[in-house]
């Protein structure tokens, strides 16, 4: 029996976290996979060569007539190298327009997955993807729900929870609160940060997982308003390219993760509206509890994954998550939806139906 030739492809330089699951999962149907990316993240992500059975590099940082000629060289590719279907796994913008138009007349079928269900509620060219594009995945119910009331599109969702694991033994620090990602305003509220941590017992330890660009004046405010608060030696942040390696052993040491999502800042402007933070798949993938503000505690589908809090109750919340961690690990992993081989069977179930 021959097997399904599947190309993944994700050129746009980021979202190479969702990628792992999709590729166990085809290998768990037996597929052939073809991953047409770019050499950055190959690079960050050394697990895919193992999994993939050949990769397809491209370079879209050029002019804008280069960015079409790699278009057309992946399309060339893609067509040559006898793909059944296409899985986009960032669907949206120019130039997978670009793409999809060449692929428009092709009976090779494409399946897109979108990160924000704002692409079928305001763009026009995601109408223009769309005309290529019969099925989306997106990655939570909610956004799933919230994506039907838009489109007309099949739409199923999956959690992504394929991480590599640590290489060595971790031990956990009941007093670690990891927040993924660098430090930045658009995507975390930093003054409300200062805030809990201020009230926060003095033995927490904070890390902000990610690269913060120290040249940004958002950060430079930020580090100088640590130093005013005092709390200096109790957060860490990276000012480059976090590891694969120390991002999961980070991880496996953390008791507790912080979205960092409040009420009326900018990341309220999408997280948990629009969109899924990236906190909430480390967090069901490693099994470490969330600690959320409780303005969304009708994400009713991480409610086992989550301890609510507010600006006034935050400390004790803490202290909470902390002292009752092995009863909410323990519920986590119970949740049949929090499981790797349920997701991967979503995903591969539509995908290849």
């Amino acid at each position: 029996m021959n097997k399904k030739r599947i190309a993944l492809v994700e050129i746009g330089g980021s979202h190479d976290e969702c990628l792992l699951t999709q590729m166990y999962a085809l290998k768990d149907q037996n597929c052939w996979i073809e991953l047409f990316t770019t050499a950055e993240i190959i690079e960050r992500n050394p697990l895919f060569t193992a999994l993939i059975d050949t990769v397809h590099l491209f370079d879209f940082q050029g002019t804008k007539t280069d960015k079409k000629s790699e278009v057309s060289r992946l399309w060339r590719q893609i067509k040559e190298s006898q793909i059944e279907k296409v899985v986009l796994n960032t669907a949206q913008g120019k130039t997978i327009w670009r793409l999809v138009f060449k692929a428009l007349n092709s009976k090779i079928a494409f399946v897109g997955v979108i990160h924000t269900s704002r692409m079928f509620k305001e763009s026009f060219t995601q109408k223009l993807i769309s005309l290529k594009i019969k099925k989306y995945l997106v990655l939570s119910d909610f956004i799933k729900k919230d994506s039907q009331s838009n489109t007309k599109k099949a739409i199923e969702f999956f959690y992504p929870l394929d991480f590599p694991k640590p290489l060595k033994a971790i031990d956990r620090n009941p007093k670690h609160v990891v927040i993924i990602g660098g430090v930045e305003t658009r995507r975390k509220d930093l003054d409300g940060f200062l805030k809990l941590a201020s009230r926060a017992s003095k033995e927490f330890r904070w890390t902000f997982l990610g690269k913060s660009d120290a040249q940004k004046v958002e950060v430079k405010q930020f580090i100088e308003n640590l130093h005013e608060k005092g709390l200096s030696d109790r957060v860490r942040y990276f000012d480059g390219f976090v590891d694969q390696a120390e991002f999961v052993e980070t991880i496996a040491s953390a008791s507790c993760i912080l979205p960092l999502v409040h009420p009326n800042t900018p990341s309220a402007d999408q997280y948990f509206r629009n969109q899924i933070p990236g906190a909430m798949n480390v967090s069901l993938s490693f099994k470490v509890p969330m600690l959320i503000h409780e303005q969304y505690a009708n994400w009713t589908e991480i409610e086992d994954a989550a301890v609510y809090y507010t600006f006034e109750n935050f400390p004790e919340q803490l202290d909470g998550l902390i002292a009752n961690f092995e009863s909410l690990r323990e519920k986590m992993e119970a949740q049949e939806n929090f499981n790797t081989e349920v997701q991967r069977k979503r995903y591969s179930d539509f995908i290849l139906g």
